[in-house]
């Protein structure tokens, strides 16, 4: 999701400050400033706006996609049973339902269990923010190269130009954070896991409650709750406190 004009990491990052400090875009504070220094500043603010506006519908179409497959999955199994009750006797119906009754319950199970899965990773996930793109130095413009890539949604861009610097700092909590929330927004939880699972390494960090949050997202992905829990359990905020329960339920 590139934007039509070109946009340096020091203009976005000027241009994001202004509009989290300006609920309502207008040209007057556009005129004092580093703002004002900008070429095309209005056409560039249109476009930050515009790709915050797709991140958040990306969001919301991923619910209604998860809402409408388990729907979906719903009526063919419906229709499914309708069709074999026209063509099982029912003496073989009940033959059937004596020597299949374990399997179809696992079977049962295990696609709900799916379907939930889905359900509250989508409800629950979004990705990080970001962090401002200041270049403060020059050794830091690889890193807020990627950033403005993960700010556009160019998760893979991002992806490549972190992985490079993380064989140079392996354990940064940093680079290890965005790589598996940029891997999960990808739909790859099990490498998200790679970089996020060790939770050592965020504990003195800022990072520490939203790197257990993710971790414990991608488990969910997974289908695995019970792995889940485990990131949430020292977690006291009130989305932490709220998915525990959502798990609970399930």
């Amino acid at each position: 999701m590139n934007s039509p004009h070109h946009i340096t990491p020091e203009e976005w990052d000027l241009i994001e400050t202004w509009m989290d400090q300006n609920d309502i875009p207008g040209e007057a504070p556009l005129l004092k400033g580093e703002l004002s220094q900008i070429p095309d500043v209005l056409r560039k603010i249109e476009d930050v706006k515009k790709v915050r506006e797709e991140i958040e519908d990306s969001i919301r179409r991923a619910k209604i996609k998860a809402f409408h497959l388990s729907l979906s999955a719903d009526e063919e199994d419906s229709s499914t049973k309708k069709i074999a009750n026209k063509k099982i006797s029912s003496k073989a119906v009940w033959f059937a339902i004596a020597a299949s009754v374990e399997l179809l319950f696992g079977i049962f199970w295990m696609t709900d269990h799916s379907n939930n899965s889905e359900k509250i990773f989508a409800k629950n996930f979004k990705p990080d923010i970001g962090l401002p793109l200041k270049m403060s130095t020059a050794n830091a413009s690889g890193f807020y190269e990627g950033m403005l890539n993960y700010k556009q949604e160019n998760y893979k861009e991002a992806i490549e130009k972190w992985e490079v610097l993380l064989t140079e700092n392996p354990e940064s909590d940093t680079l290890n954070y965005f790589l598996g929330v940029a891997n999960l927004a990808l739909g790859n939880e099990a490498k998200s896991l790679e970089y996020l699972q060790n939770q050592e390494r965020f504990q003195q960090g800022i990072f520490k409650e939203d790197a257990a949050w993710y971790a414990a997202l991608a488990k969910i992905k997974e289908g695995k709750f019970q792995e889940a829990r485990e990131f949430l359990n020292n977690g006291s905020s009130v989305r932490i406190k709220k998915l525990m329960k959502e798990l609970e339920q399930n």
